[in-house]
């Protein structure tokens, strides 16, 4: 196993598909169950700035979004979108799939699609935590 692994993270496109179907979801449950126009139009625009917010940080343009993961031995580093870094002593793997790997850290999880990485980046992170729970 090499002693440093590195990924350059990009827009997940499944992710935002889902997410765009919550949203309207959400929408069609707001206008066909509630029976008050002003609710109505209320909610409509509440979660229409929320899907603003959220679509910048689903396109990595936040500040506080992940861009590069890098992996050592016994740390992970991540490089966020403020050119700041965090590095995580103790993170494990919390959900393992050929097209999701979810990272607990101390306070946070970091989830990671795979049409985010590179090709062939997923399986190479399930290898790596493979290894690493032997």
């Amino acid at each position: 196993m090499n002693s440093k692994i590195e990924f350059d993270v990009h827009p997940s496109k499944t992710y935002l598909a889902l997410s765009v179907i919550v949203y309207f979801f959400a929408l069609f449950i707001t206008w066909h169950y509630f029976y008050t126009l002003w609710l109505s139009v209320v909610i409509s625009v509440i979660l229409s700035i929320w899907l603003l917010d959220f679509l910048s940080k689903l396109r990595l343009k936040h500040p506080n979004a992940i861009i590069k993961i890098s992996l050592y031995k016994n740390k992970l580093i991540v490089k966020k979108n403020n050119h700041s870094t965090e590095q995580f002593l103790e993170f494990h793997l919390s959900y393992q799939s050929r097209f999701l790997i979810i990272i607990k850290t101390n306070k946070s999880s970091i989830v990671i699609f795979k049409d985010a990485l590179a090709s062939n980046s997923i399986s190479q992170l399930n290898r790596y935590f493979n290894i690493r729970n032997i």
